[in-house]
This record gives structure tokens, C-alpha cells and sequence, in this order.
């Protein structure tokens, strides 16, 4: 016995430590799906907002954002029956835009070990008029129907994983579009054009620790929530070629277009487990990241507070590992909780009542054997822990 005490007293003493480690995202945390609906709220930036600070066991506050225009979702689509990308898991809807020239096309998307990958684009036929900008009544440019791969058979990791402090990736790749163009100051006649687009990614983790957003009708905001701060920027390179040569002056003048030109976009993002969105995004206007000029943040209700308790003292108690993979024990510390049962409550998320079992508790300690969460499915799971009139719920994760 005096074993036994030992150990669950180590756990507990481990808890603080582990509460502040950095997380590590990988894919079974990951939720991306086809029925997944990013929620987010454009922001308002108050005056004299810098960059977040980075490194470890940061404590970032964004309360002080304020919500500007419309809360927006953003939807993943399911796959056509004939899909444009084997292994395609969903698609999205985009538009592409180059000097004056813009189209649209779907994205397809699969989820990976090493991330949200991106497979390429697939882009219907889009006949639109140049005739305002050439002088041509008939002057044209035609998108052709076409199935654009990004980098391999595998895509490019628009989200790497697994990612936790310290990971770093770096991608390139290229694509081309192609079409047919018609001026006839030019003397084209629905002459063959290439768009080569050229990019690179690259993706770090710049910081860990909690961070805290806004939270409609909640005044104190969010809770402290595990974050990695990942520090992006995005350098696409756009050339135009017709005839298989690059296009003459006038042509991309025409267009509005500079051979060669670079466009960067520069960003840090907030990600915790459990969620396929980022809590917080900022946007900033060069590489040196100093003071970003746009923002936007996370208005998901239900993975949005990371614990909430009755008293002070059940919010200092702790359940983990979360997420909770299959034949692992989830360990509960209950600072300064009595040593006697505490009642264990888990619903699914339609609210029934999984799981309802006394645990004893050993110096505020416990442990909840695999054995009885063995048959739960994946999915997101409330757990609740009272003891007496102290109760704190968690949102638990089984990948």
C-alpha cells in the first residue's frame, strides 16, 4: 500500500509540470472531416497591438479584441462520385486571382500522418470578356476544364503534423493553369496560355503556452487554453506564358500583370487538440512582424472553455491524458479533494449518459482503468467530477 500511495502522490506532484508542456498535434487530434465547419469572427485590433510574444510557457491575452462585421463559417464539402483526386476525403470551394484574370475551382483535401494535405484543383471551363480592358468587342479569355495536382501523388501539407515546440516545415512546389486568350489588337486568336504559379511554405512553431480570446456573452472570455503559436509565411511566385514563351509587356499590362512578381503573406495562428481550426489568427503586412493589421478568432461553442468548475478549488483539478486513446487509464488529480469517491459522469455529445461510476480518490488522486472506457467510439465526450458540492466538466477527446 505505502507503494501504491507513493506513486499517486508522484502523479499528482506531475500534474503542474505537465500542465504546462507543450502540446503536440498529430492526426488523431485533428478532427478534420467533410462535416467539419470552421467558425470564426473577423476582429476589430485595439490600438498599439504587437506581435505576440514567443518562446515557452507563454500566457497570451486576446480578450481585448473586438468582433467587427458578421461571425463567418467556413464549410469542408463531401467528394463527387467521380473525384478529380484518388483518396480525397473533402473538397472546398476558391478563387484564384491574378492581375485582372480570376476563376474558380474546388480543392480537395485528405487527412494524413503528416497533415491536412492539400491534393490540387480541380477547375471547370470559365469563358469571361476582356473587351473593357483590350478594346476588342470579341477579346476573351478562356479558363479550359482541367485537373491540377499540387507537388506529388501524396499533395502539399497545407497543416503539417505532427507538430509540438520546435517543429519546423518548409515546402515548395508549382503548378500551371492553362487556357486560351483572344485580343485582336494582338492578333490572338484564342492563342494557348500557361499561369505558373510557384510557392513556398514555411511553418514553425514559434511559441507554446495558454491563450485566452473573446467569448460572446461570457465577459471573463475564454478560458486559458494549451496553444502552439505557429509563425507562417506563404511567397507565391506568378508568371504568364503564351505560346509557350513569356507574354509581351503589353499583354501582362494589360492584365495588370508583372512577370515574375512575388506576393507574400505573412501570419501567426493559435492551434490546440481537438479542433481543426485555429483559436486565433493574425495578419501581418511584412516579414518583420511587428504589428499586425488584421485578425480573426474561433466562435466554436463547444470545444471553447477548457474547464469548467463550481468552486476555485475544482478548478484547479485536472484529467488526463486527453485525448484518450484506446487502452490507456485516464488519471485524475483533485488538489486539496477530499479522500473519498468522486462521482465520474460521461455523455456523449448528444447528452447521454455513458458512463456513471464512484472512483475513490488516494491524496487527491485516481485513476479510471482503460477497461471502462474500452468500448467508446471516437468522438467528443463531457466529462464531469463531483465530489460534494465541487464539480468541475471537461470536454474529452477519444481519436
Amino acid at each position: 500500500m505505502k507503494k501504491t500511495i507513493t506513486l499517486l502522490s508522484l502523479l499528482a506532484l506531475a500534474v503542474p509540470a505537465l500542465a504546462q508542456s507543450p502540446i503536440t498535434l498529430t492526426q488523431a487530434t485533428f478532427p478534420a472531416s467533410a462535416s467539419t465547419v470552421e467558425r470564426y469572427q473577423n476582429a476589430s485590433l485595439p490600438a498599439g497591438l504587437g506581435a505576440p510574444a514567443m518562446g515557452s510557457n507563454q500566457s497570451w491575452d486576446y480578450r481585448a479584441l473586438m468582433p467587427s462585421g458578421s461571425a463567418y463559417n467556413q464549410l469542408n464539402l463531401s467528394v463527387p462520385p467521380s473525384p478529380s483526386f484518388a483518396g480525397a476525403q473533402w473538397t472546398r470551394a476558391n478563387t484564384s486571382t491574378i492581375g485582372n484574370m480570376a476563376y474558380v475551382f474546388t480543392t480537395y483535401f485528405t487527412l494524413a500522418p503528416t497533415g491536412r494535405m492539400a491534393l490540387g484543383r480541380g477547375i471547370i471551363r470559365q469563358p469571361y470578356s476582356i473587351a473593357t480592358r483590350t478594346g476588342g468587342a470579341n477579346d476573351s479569355i478562356v479558363i479550359n476544364r482541367q485537373t491540377v495536382p499540387y507537388g506529388g501523388a501524396g499533395g502539399i501539407a497545407d497543416f503539417p503534423l505532427p507538430l509540438t515546440a520546435g517543429s519546423r516545415s518548409l515546402q515548395t512546389y508549382r503548378f500551371g493553369v492553362t487556357g486560351t486568350i483572344t485580343v485582336a489588337a494582338a492578333g490572338l486568336n484564342r492563342a494557348p496560355f500557361r499561369i505558373v504559379q510557384r510557392y513556398i511554405y514555411v511553418d514553425s512553431v514559434a511559441g507554446w503556452g495558454t491563450l485566452r480570446i473573446p467569448f460572446a456573452g461570457r465577459a471573463a472570455g475564454s478560458d486559458p487554453l494549451p496553444v502552439l503559436m505557429v509563425r507562417s509565411r506563404t511567397i507565391r511566385q506568378d508568371s504568364l506564358y503564351l505560346n509557350g514563351s513569356p507574354a509581351p509587356a503589353s499583354l501582362l499590362a494589360a492584365l495588370n500583370l508583372t512577370q515574375g512578381s512575388f506576393t507574400s503573406f505573412y501570419l501567426d495562428h493559435f492551434w490546440r487538440t481537438g479542433s481543426a481550426q485555429p483559436l486565433l489568427e493574425l495578419y501581418y503586412p511584412n516579414r518583420q512582424y511587428a504589428s499586425p493589421f488584421s485578425a480573426a478568432y474561433s466562435t466554436e461553442n463547444d470545444l471553447l472553455l477548457a474547464t469548467q468548475a463550481t468552486s476555485a478549488l475544482a478548478a484547479g483539478w485536472k484529467a488526463w491524458p486527453n485525448p484518450l486513446g484506446q487502452g490507456e487509464d485516464l488519471q485524475l488529480a483533485l488538489p486539496r479533494a477530499a479522500d473519498q469517491p468522486a462521482q465520474l459522469t460521461l455523455r456523449d455529445a448528444l447528452g447521454r449518459t455513458i458512463l456513471s461510476q464512484a472512483l475513490q480518490l488516494q491524496n487527491g488522486s485516481g485513476t479510471l482503468p482503460a477497461a471502462a472506457t474500452q468500448a467508446l467510439r471516437p468522438g467528443l465526450y463531457t466529462l464531469t467530477v463531483q465530489q460534494g458540492s465541487h464539480q468541475a466538466t471537461f470536454k474529452l477527446l477519444r481519436p
